[in-house]
This record gives C-alpha cells, structure tokens and sequence, in this order.
C-alpha cells in the first residue's frame, strides 16, 4: 500500500510542476465534455417546428379544376391555400411542375409535392360511379442528407390527412343535412320521415294480406269451377232414365265447359263467371228435374235409380256453389255475404226435398210428383238469389276491387324497392293483380306460386315492421337521432377528424437533447478514457525509494492518477450537462453517482487494456468503442439493429451506463437503477482480471511489439 501512495505521488509532483502537462490535464478534462454538450445542443429539438421551418419543400399545382353543377372546382388551388398557412416547412411555391422537380434535383429544396393536373376531377369522379383516385406527385432528394428525408416525408402524411379530412367532412356534412329528414320534415307541417315510415310499412302489410285474399278467393273459384263440371257430368251419368241420351249430355256438359273456359278468357270479372256458372248448372238441373217428371206422369212411379241421382246431383251443385262462395263470403261486405246466404238455404231446402224423394222411390205418383214440383220451384228460387248476388257484386264490388289491386300493385312496387326482390318478378305479380278479371286464364298454379311469393315478401316485410317498432327502444337509433339532431358543421369535423388523442407520457422527456443526453454522455466518457490511455503511460518507470514493486502496486499506483482525471472529466460534463444545456433530470445526485461510477468502471477497464496490452490495447479500446456506438441502441432501438448487434448489445458497457442515466433522467421504475448500476461490476471484475493476471504473461510479447515497431523508424 505504501508503494501505491508513492507512485501517486511521484505522478502527481510531475504533473503538478510540469506547466505542459498542467495544460494537458485541463484539455484532457474539458474536452471530453464538449464532445457531450455539443451533441446534446445539436440534437436538442430537430423535429419542432422552429428546426423543420428551415427546411424547403417546393409546391407546385398542375390541377385544371372541374366543374359541378356550373360552379367551377379547383381543390388543388384549395390544398396550396392550406398549405401556405402551414409555417412547419418553408414551403416554397412555384408556378410549374417543371421548376419544382428542378428544385429538388439541384438540391436547394429537400422535397416537392406536384398537384397532379386532373386532381379535382378525379377527387369528384366518385359522383358519376367511375372511381378514380386523385393523384399528388412527391419527389425527394435522398442524397442531400440522410435524416432530412425522414423529416420532410412527414410532409406527404400531412397533406394527404388534410385533403381526405376536407373530402370526408364535406360529405358528412351533406349527408347529416340529408338526413335530418329522419328527425323533421322540411318545415313544422311535415311528418318526420320516422312518424310516417312505419305507418307506410303496416299499410303496405295490410296490402299484401288483401292480395294474398284476393287470390284465395280466385283459387277457390278454380276449384269451384272444377267441381261444377264433374258436378254436371256425375249427373249426366247416373240418370238412368236418359240412358239413351246420356252422349249428348255428356257433350253438352264439356260444352258448357269450352264455353266457361272461353269466357273466363274473355269476360273480365271471375266471380261473375262463376255465378253464371252456377246458375247454368241449375238450369240443367231444372231441365233434368222437368224430365223426370214427365217421365213418372208418363210411367206412373219413379225409380230408384233416378231419385238417388237428382240427390246426387243437388249435392254436387251445392258443394260446388260452396267452393265458390267460400272465396267470396267475408271479402267484401254485408250485401253479398246475404246474397250467398239466400241461396244456401236454396239448396238446403233442395237437399231435403230430394232425400225425401230418395225416400219415396216406391211410393204414390202423387207424393213424387209434389216433391218434385217443390224441388222445381227450390230451383227456380236458387237461380233468381244468383241473379240477385250477381247484381250486386257487379254493382258495389267491382268498383271497389279494381281501385284494391291498383293500391296493391303500387304496394308491391314500394315493397319490392324496400326488400331489394328481383324487379322482374315483382313486376310479374303487379302485372298478375294489374289485370285480376283475366286471373283465372292464368291457372291455378300460377295463381298459387304468386300468392307463396307475396307471402314470403309478406313475411320479410313484417320482420322490417317488428325491427322498426323496437327501434325507438334501441341505444343505438337513439344515438343515431341525437346525432342527427346536431349541428352539420359540427358532425362534419367530428368524423373528418374522429380521434382525440390524448396522449398519457410515461416518463415524460421534455425534449430530444435530454433523451439523447445519456448516450452522448457515456460516448463522452468513454472518449475521455481513452484519450487518457492514449496520452498517459500506464508503464510505471523506477521511482528513486520504491524498490521491488508488485504488478499489484505497479497497476493502482498509476491508476489513482486515471481515475482522477475520469472523475474530473465526468464532474465537468454532468454540471455542463445540468446547468450549461439544461437537460431534464429529476434525480441530480443520483445522475451524477450514474456517470462517476460509468467513468470508474470506463477508465479502469481500458486502462486494464493498455496496461496489459500497451497498443493493442488501445485499438482494442477504439474497436468497442466503435461497436457500441452503433449497437448499444443509443441512437436507434435495438430491435431494429442487425441481429448480431442484438446479440452483442447485453455484454455491451455502454447499456448498462445510458440505462442507469436514463433512470435519473426520465423517472425510475422499481430496482432498475441499482440493476444498471451492478452491471457495470462485471466489467470491472474483468478490468481486475486483464490488468493484475493477462498483463503478466504479456510483459515479454509487448517488448517484441515494441522493438518491432522501433525498427520501422516511422511507428511510436
């Protein structure tokens, strides 16, 4: 211990009487933090506007406007007026885009943007359907620096957030306009479109339920058709008494039907067909009725055979009345449905006279002919109730369904819009209820696809009614009301510019110098360390009184003078760095301890390598040096470094140094500083190890080094 205190203090006597080496020392300490504090000013605010304002960006519009609706549009004009409002770039405008590309080939501007000359019309082609996008041209010059590009390419963002910000909040605007509809009509009279819309919809329902009724009916008159002509050939068939005869009824029968067939093609009403239909079977009726009479006048009896048929028959006549006035019953209104109640009792009393017939088969002319006398009149009776029925339908229905089906073919159309079906299909059914007299020519499978159809547009329309009458419940309609109900102008910035970001720092750093004063002041360190072994031999040359030192001795007897000098220097830089540039820092002593013990741990480690390995310790110094300027992640994170630097980083000083910094700088999380700070003990143990073990074995190598190099004559 006494030899290292002897050996200091030989360094110092030497140090303190040579005035050259005085001087070296003070460079030796002030340099190192000029290094720091020139870095950390060139470096305090190069993104803020007062940087970025003096770099040139040429502007130049080729857009030759376009018009809509007469009023000439010129949006690239628009974007140069906003920009010249923009002081975060000198913005430099010229004329042409010619000059402006100059510009930046010759280097006087970093950037140009370049309006291109059909920017307004394509901005508006979304109108017309055929999109086009509009084009801005951004030429830059990558090779006047490296970091320029990077600042003026903001410039593009910018201008491309302003122009879709303008285009955004102009449609909304206009469409919150649109659709204040939904709230209020056009003055206080008008319905809102929301207290009409639902009543619409419940009144197209309503239509589609009567067209749906309206074709049951005239499916049921088919099929009433249908059984009125099996209804006449079965009688045809069983009346024995016309055996002969049977052949023409027969033909009669499907005569009657070509005719029926021929009317419903052309007679426009297809309940009037039906009736009539009716009543010419009751006419065949009555003139078979008319030859059994005769025939029992004639043979003194009637048979059987011929009172089963006539029941047969007045059965099949009033099932198929029946079928008919199904369809019609409760359709219409009170006239009818009494008119087709007058001719069922008809044909109830008609059924009872010809059971009792049936029943009398044996028995006296007398009782066969007063029954069949009474079964005469009950048809007669039925055929003028028809004739009354038809009448009134004709009189008082009529009218009235021709106007339905016109409301119903409207409906259709409007339902048709709403629910997005085929508009041929739809065209088909309103083409079908257009023309109802003609519907029976359609056939009855036609008829029932288009009722299926209705039904199934019947049932997607009463789930948009159900939606719609729940929607004054839903969060999300009355959201929707209360937006509309705003100002336009105020929705349309809204959505134009949505986002409020509020942005919550954590370890907040008030600007770019004080984040990268932790780098530069561990570069600085490192840089003193080094011009120290650079300058300062670390060989210990025989004292006059210090006889047999140790390597031990030798080693921290000239340390102490290294260690000085690093503490000087970091004293120097850390109260440059506080009161001189003013970086942020919210723990001053501990700040302070980060960098003494960064220098110690700096100046011991490179001193170990000189000591040990005298000039190839130094290049070995300025190597890592180098290494951890580019991959400590001082500058750039470390995950975008190369791999090999990732890798290379955690056995890198230089981290362990900025990190602890940082920690005072910014705000500490938990242990973290101390975690830094130990860290850096690893390098000292092996500072320890190079300097007091390698430097042995290397004494004689370094002598070898060193008489090579003289022999040049031209190395130190």
């Amino acid at each position: 211990m006494r030899n290292i205190i002897r050996i200091f203090a030989s360094d110092a006597k030497h140090l303190y009487t040579n005035v050259v080496a005085v001087v070296v020392i003070i460079g030796l300490s002030v340099i190192p933090s000029l290094y720091a504090w020139f870095n950390i000013l060139s470096n305090w605010a190069p993104y803020e506007k007062e940087a970025t304002s003096q770099l040139s960006v040429a502007v130049a519009t080729a857009d030759e406007g376009t018009d809509l609706d007469g009023i000439e549009v010129n949006v690239g004009q628009i974007v140069v007026d906003n920009l010249k409002e923009n002081d975060s770039i000198n913005w430099v405008f010229l004329d042409s885009s010619y000059e402006a590309v100059e510009q930046v080939e010759s280097g006087q501007c970093y950037a140009a943007l370049v309006i291109d000359q059909n920017f307004s019309e394509d901005m508006l082609s979304f109108i017309g359907g055929d999109l086009n996008h509009p084009r801005i041209i951004y030429y830059e010059n990558e090779k006047k620096n490296a970091i320029a590009p990077k600042i003026t390419g903001k410039v593009k963002t910018t201008v491309q957030e302003e122009v879709n910000k303008a285009f955004v909040s102009t449609l909304a605007e206009t469409m919150v306009k649109a659709s204040a509809y939904i709230v209020s009509g056009e003055d206080s009279d008008t319905a809102a479109l929301s207290d009409s819309a639902l009543s619409k919809l419940k009144r197209m329902d309503s239509d589609l339920s009567t067209s749906v009724a309206i074709l049951n009916s005239f499916i049921s008159l088919i099929d009433a058709s249908d059984s009125l002509m099996e209804a006449t050939k079965g009688v045809t068939d069983e009346l024995d008494y016309i055996e002969n005869n049977s052949r023409a009824m027969i033909n009669a029968a499907d005569a009657a039907a070509d005719s029926g067939g021929e009317a419903v093609s052309t007679v426009s009403d297809m309940v009037m067909f039906s009736l009539e239909e009716a009543d010419g079977q009751l006419a065949q009726l009555e003139s078979l009725l008319s030859q059994v009479l005769d025939d029992v006048q004639t043979a003194g009896r009637i048979t059987e055979a011929q009172a089963a048929s006539i029941r047969t028959a007045v059965s099949a006549v009033q099932a198929a009345f029946q079928t008919t006035s199904s369809g019609v019953k409760g359709q219409y209104n009170s006239i009818i449905d009494a008119g087709i109640d007058d001719v069922d009792t008809n044909f109830n009393t008609m059924i009872t006279n010809a059971k009792a017939l049936e029943a009398c088969a044996q028995g006296t002319q007398q009782d066969a002919q007063s029954l069949l006398n009474a079964l005469l009149g009950e048809v007669s009776g039925a055929r003028e109730s028809l004739q009354t029925l038809s009448n009134d339908y004709k009189n008082t229905v009529e009218p009235q369904l021709s106007s339905t089906m016109s409301a119903i073919g409207q409906s259709l159309n409007e339902v048709s819009s709403l629910l997005n079906y085929s508009s041929s299909g739809i065209q088909e059914l309103s083409d079908i209820l257009g023309s109802y007299p003609d519907m029976l020519s359609m056939g009855k499978g036609n008829l029932e696809s288009t009722r299926d159809e209705i039904l199934g547009m019947q049932g997607d329309l009463q789930g948009l009614i159900s939606d719609m009458e729940g929607m004054e419940e839903n969060e999300q309609y009355k959201m929707l009301l209360k937006l509309i109900e705003t100002d336009p102008e105020v929705i349309s910035d809204f959505i134009s510019d949505p986002i409020d970001l509020n942005q919550q720092n954590i370890y907040e750093v008030e600007n770019n110098g004080s984040a990268t004063a932790p780098f530069y002041i561990v570069l600085s360190i490192w840089v003193g360390a080094l011009i120290l072994v650079a300058l300062v031999h670390t060989k210990v040359e025989p004292i006059p009184g210090v006889e047999k030192m140790t390597t031990f001795e030798e080693f921290f007897g000239r340390y102490i003078v290294f260690f000085l000098i690093g503490q000087l220097q970091t004293v120097i830089t850390v109260f440059g760095a506080l009161f001189f540039t003013q970086i942020q820092c919210q723990h001053k002593f501990l700040f302070w301890l980060a960098c003494s013990f960064t220098s110690f741990t700096f100046t011991l480690l490179l001193y170990s390598l000189t000591y040990a390995f005298e000039a190839v310790g130094e290049a070995v110094a300025v190597v890592l040096m180098v290494l951890q300027v580019a991959g400590s992640g001082g500058t750039f994170p470390v995950e975008v470094l190369p791999v090999v630097y990732q890798l290379m980083y955690k056995y890198m000083p230089f981290a362990y140094g900025m990190n602890a910094i940082r920690e005072c700088v910014a705000g500490m999380y938990e242990n973290d500083y101390w975690v830094y700070m130990s860290g850096l003990l690893t390098y000292i143990g092996v500072a320890l190890v190079i300097g007091l073990v390698l430097s042995i074995p290397c004494k004689k190598l370094n002598l070898m080094i060193k008489e090579s190099k003289e022999k040049t004559d031209l190395m130190i």
